[in-house]
């Protein structure tokens, strides 16, 4: 239940997140000005004039102030994040808002696969411990954190694409590509799981660390000792307290499964920001860069808001 105290802690958090958005953008405009040479400098455009009409529809000849000056207001008060440099006439808030979504959907199932997967996992190795179902969960947590998510996104899509398409001679397989903006049913569990896998291998050995310390307690031995079954025990009253420490480390996890679609989108062709992140770098088109440093910065700071009112959703003492 939302009160006073956390609905100002979220007014000030909003701001201070709206700060940083306009902080890493400032950063990004300034520094991306800085490098020497532009966009439009190429075997296809080296008549003078029609560089310096393609500057002055950008801006550009304008003095850096003046750019900067111009880009912030348009932000500030239209949202506007400007043209694309390369493909003129796009624009790039519409562009970068359609590409989020694709990138929340894959996002989104890998962090219900991090979650759900790793929780269940350190629940498990937690109440079977020191036999093989602890031993195999522990390895696999091992095995998923050390792995980078750009290997296990290779390796997945040789065993799903390629070998397993030669196994069954076709009849089942994973379709790889992407079709259309939002991909189908079937293309979206893989790379997701290859985003996720090593943050769920994190949250399964947090888990099992904590479900193993919460189990010791008085009021899990009392739970016991008046007769309740044993579910009951570890999910209404152990594992509650144990999930703390998990929604502590969910900021940083989400943060990394949001930076980690960058490479993740990139291998498996999927229309994100991580995508559209790394085109626009290859084309040089800065103004398409700064905007999508400006989407991660705002994402980032709301996700870990999110993840910050979580701990008065599982522990009622905590308040804002």
């Amino acid at each position: 239940m939302l009160t006073r105290g956390s609905l100002i802690y979220m007014g000030q958090r909003v701001v201070l997140i709206l700060f940083t958005t306009l902080a890493v953008s400032s950063l990004v405009f300034l520094g991306v000005h800085s490098l020497p040479g532009n966009a439009f400098i190429s075997e296809h455009r080296i008549n003078p004039q029609a560089i310096a009409e393609i500057m002055h529809h950008y801006n550009l000849d304008l003095p850096l102030w003046d750019q900067y000056r111009l880009f912030m207001s348009n932000l500030i008060l239209h949202g506007n994040l400007g043209e694309s440099v390369i493909n003129r006439g796009v624009q790039i808030t519409p562009l970068l808002l359609r590409e989020a979504t694709v990138s929340a959907e894959v996002g989104g199932v890998a962090l219900l696969f991090t979650v759900g997967v790793g929780v269940l996992l350190g629940v498990i190795a937690a109440i079977k411990q020191n036999t093989w179902i602890d031993y195999v969960a522990t390895t696999t947590s091992v095995i998923g954190f050390s792995m980078p998510n750009f290997v296990i996104a290779s390796m997945l899509l040789v065993f799903f694409g390629v070998w397993l398409y030669n196994w069954t001679g076709g009849a089942f397989y994973y379709d790889i590509g992407w079709n259309g903006t939002y991909g189908t049913l079937g293309q979206l569990p893989v790379p997701a799981f290859a985003l996720g896998f090593p943050y769920a291998s994190i949250v399964a050995r947090l888990t099992r660390a904590s479900m193993l310390e919460t189990i010791k307690q008085d009021y899990v031995r009392t739970a016991r000792a008046k007769g309740l079954p044993s579910r009951i025990v570890i999910t209404r009253h152990a594992l509650r307290n144990a999930l703390i420490p998990v929604v502590t480390i969910l900021g940083p996890l989400v943060t990394g499964i949001i930076t980690g679609s960058v490479v993740i989108e990139n291998i498996f062709g999927i229309p994100g920001l991580g995508k559209e992140f790394v085109t626009s770098i290859l084309n040089r088109d800065y103004n398409i860069v700064i905007g999508v440093f400006t989407f991660y910065a705002g994402l980032v700071g709301l996700a870990n808001l999110v993840v910050d009112m979580l701990y008065t959703v599982i522990d009622p003492r905590i308040r804002y």
